[in-house]
């Protein structure tokens, strides 16, 4: 069984039509341990780190069915408050049937927070969201980059858009974008298809952190109603 790696997902046929859509996030020293360097309630560690996977996979055109949470601290009260924001954000994505399991760390005492989330999705091939892109199709960017401080703690993520866009026939590809900014994520969107992304100048740091997901980014035949068109595919 040869699994590929598609952007940040890796992809793992299980029959001639289905395959399994694998997507990882880890977070580390963020919390209210010692060690933690950027000071934050723990159950927005697990809220965010559930994000940024939750939404890789619902992008490709994958169903959720398993995520699971490896915390490298105790259960009380860390691997608790990370549970606590896990099914917070499985509640915003309306996922709260889905699987949930994980391990905490009970041998040693640790002064740091650390974290890696996995989620586990399956799709019908014809349904995965890769390899689209075509001469003057439209990037569109829903949201902004935001990192740190920056970041709406209360917000809900792009689930309600995400289901829109997948059900918009004109829209090809939904991509998350991550630390590495917009103009690697619609770089590689194209490069997948041998193409080329052309960006406009918008005033948008295109090589900020977008940090958990703060913006979506979306190939499409046409503008949608939500998102601004900042480049196209040439």
């Amino acid at each position: 069984m040869n699994g590929t790696k598609r952007r940040d997902l890796t992809i793992v046929p299980i029959t001639a039509q289905n395959s399994l859509v694998i997507a990882c996030d880890s977070c580390g020293a963020v919390g209210i341990k010692d060690g933690d360097i950027y000071k934050l309630s723990t159950h927005y560690t697990g809220k965010f780190a559930a994000r940024v996977a939750l939404t890789e996979v619902l992008c490709s055109g994958a169903s959720p069915v398993v995520i699971t949470n490896g915390v490298a601290c105790e259960m009380n009260p860390t691997g608790k408050e990370t549970i606590k924001g896990i099914n917070e954000e499985l509640e915003n994505a309306g996922l709260m049937d889905i699987v949930l399991s994980g391990s905490t760390e009970e041998n040693f005492s640790t002064s740091m927070t650390a974290l890696a989330v996995t989620v586990v999705g399956i799709a019908n091939e014809n349904d995965l969201r890769f390899k689209r892109a075509a001469i003057g199709d439209k990037l569109i960017l829903v949201g902004s980059p935001k990192v740190g401080t920056e970041v709406d703690l209360e917000g809900k993520g792009f689930y309600q858009e995400i289901s829109h866009l997948l059900s918009m026939p004109g829209v090809k590809e939904i991509v998350p974008v991550g630390s590495k900014g917009v103009a690697y994520e619609a770089d590689t969107l194209a490069a997948l298809s041998d193409r080329q992304a052309v960006l406009y100048e918008t005033g948008l740091d295109y090589g900020k952190s977008a940090g958990p997901a703060t913006c979506i980014l979306v190939l499409s035949e046409e503008a949608v109603p939500f998102g601004t068109v900042i480049g196209k595919i040439t």
